[in-house]
């Protein structure tokens, strides 16, 4: 079934839209203030006083603009009038415009008050993460389903119905206010500044004790919501509206039960839909959960970043000095070229292109592998035309099969090498003699290996299994054929094969 939808033009906004706007606010915004005050009905004089002595209408405004102001406003039911009684009047005049006292509308009461909750949100932070509201929901849905509804009052069903209903609606508004503040443009540029790195650990420990009182507190009110029957709410929501309609009104108009019945239900629902799951519809206490989640870490990426930015320069400043050191030390231009050269790199290069790598052996260094030169080729359009697309033939299989066999053998003899440097399953580093690269490169790719576990275990590439540990304190040389490494003095121990 379609539902219907009023769409007509509302009248009781045009008092805040019109021309002469500036007028009509001031008017509904003093009956608005005496409303509050218990003082329902407000007569012209005062309303006339109130405008002037704020300034708010020009001098040359007059009684009976004001009275003019007034009709316009009542003929689109923003205020209502009634005869002002306790006057006496002298002259005609008098009796035609000061006979009437005026009151707001209630409809228009609703849309003050929210325009002044709109006039405060520029001023001040709105919402809250209020943990407790959980607890008070969880309190609440317990006193719903322990209430005896053959003995209890309707007044008392009432009670504990609002009751709840409230604390998920302050619940809802203040965590989406707050949350929304939090993603606010400035919020961003307070995020930006030092002085939020004061403030950073506050704003994390009050997400976070929320996000552990949801946790703590959502599951618990997800079974009690699903241990009430349907049939229980029902008949609930039937004492609710019982006590509705028991309200006295001077309207006249006849309660609608069906629609109330309908509004009670509807806010049941929403409320179940916040902690129980339905088919596809997630949570909106999951939601909640992770948005304030995703905030958390907003605002770690934030301070990090100022962290790093404050670290970053002082350390660029330490930097810059020691390299200017290096290159004041530099005797000739060439000397800092090549200095230049190894800090900075190739100015403004956007591509590197490489062919592919001619072996897989993480033991043959780069230089030491045939790498072909690359000739760079102008852009201009003349040169593109007369280019010559050079053929080019792959290895052949016969060529990768002696490649293979190359690598093999390469295998064998890096096994065999590491085997002759172990005496009683034993490789103690300070008793090796000179060696070659591969076995310092074996050694610190096992120590790399057994410093990922407690008990300083790994395996070879081949293989064996081993431990190691420190044999002493000191420091020992080990020395191979491109140079000398200083290392901890340690001895690796390998397994006895069954």
């Amino acid at each position: 079934m379609s539902m219907k939808y009023p769409l007509d033009t509302v009248n009781l906004l045009k008092y805040a839209t019109t021309e002469n706007s500036y007028r009509y606010r001031p008017i509904i915004r003093f009956l608005y203030e005496q409303y509050e005050r218990f003082k329902y009905y407000s007569r012209t004089e005062e309303i006339f006083r109130f405008l002037k002595e704020n300034k708010l209408v020009e001098d040359t405004y007059k009684e009976s603009d004001l009275y003019e102001d007034l009709r316009r406003l009542e003929a689109w039911e923003c205020v209502i009038s009634r005869r002002d009684k306790e006057l006496i009047f002298y002259t005609i005049e008098e009796f035609k415009n000061k006979r009437l006292k005026y009151q707001i509308t209630q409809p228009v009461f609703e849309i003050e008050n929210t325009l002044k909750k709109l006039d405060e949100l520029e001023d001040e932070l709105t919402g809250a993460l209020e943990s407790r509201e959980f607890e008070r929901i969880l309190k609440g849905v317990n006193k719903l389903m322990e209430v005896d509804l053959d003995n209890a009052s309707n007044e008392i069903l009432y009670e504990n119905w609002m009751v709840l209903m409230n604390s998920l609606e302050n619940l809802k508004r203040n965590s989406a206010n707050y949350l929304s503040y939090l993603k606010s443009e400035k919020a961003e540029q307070l995020f930006k500044t030092e002085e939020f790195l004061l403030f950073k650990e506050k704003f994390v420990d009050y997400l976070s004790k929320f996000i552990l009182t949801m946790n703590r507190n959502k599951h618990k009110i997800a079974k009690m919501i699903s241990g009430i029957e349907q049939s229980y709410i029902d008949r609930y929501i039937q004492r609710l509206v019982d006590y509705f309609a028991s309200i006295p009104t001077l309207d006249g108009q006849k309660f609608n039960r069906e629609k109330s019945t309908r509004l009670q239900t509807e806010r049941w629902l929403e409320l179940r839909n916040w902690f129980i799951s339905s088919g596809d519809n997630v949570r909106d206490v999951d939601v909640l959960l992770k948005e304030t989640e995703v905030s958390i870490q907003m605002i770690s990426r934030y301070a990090l970043r100022l962290s790093e930015m404050k670290g970053n320069n002082k350390n660029r400043k330490d930097d810059y000095l020691a390299l200017a050191t290096m290159f004041n030390q530099c005797e000739h231009i060439d000397d800092a070229h090549h200095l230049a050269a190894a800090c900075f790199g190739v100015h403004h290069t956007k591509h590197l292109f490489g062919i592919e790598k001619l072996t897989d052996t993480q033991n043959e260094e780069i230089w030491e592998q045939n790498q072909p030169t690359f000739v760079t080729a102008p852009k201009s359009k003349a040169y593109q035309r007369n280019k010559r697309i050079k053929s080019y033939v792959k290895a052949s299989t016969e060529e990768k099969q002696i490649k293979k066999e190359q690598v093999r053998d390469n295998r064998k003899k890096e096994r065999q090498m590491i085997a002759s440097l172990i005496v009683d399953q034993k490789i103690v580093l300070k008793d090796l003699g000179i060696v070659e690269p591969f076995v310092r490169k074996s050694i610190l790719t096992w120590i790399s290996r057994g410093a990922q576990n407690k008990r300083r275990t790994g395996k070879t590439d081949f293989g064996e299994s081993f431990s190691f540990y420190k044999a002493s304190d000191q420091k020992i040389k080990l020395k191979c054929t491109d140079g000398v490494m200083e290392m901890p003095d340690l001895i690796f121990e390998f397994e006895t094969g069954d």
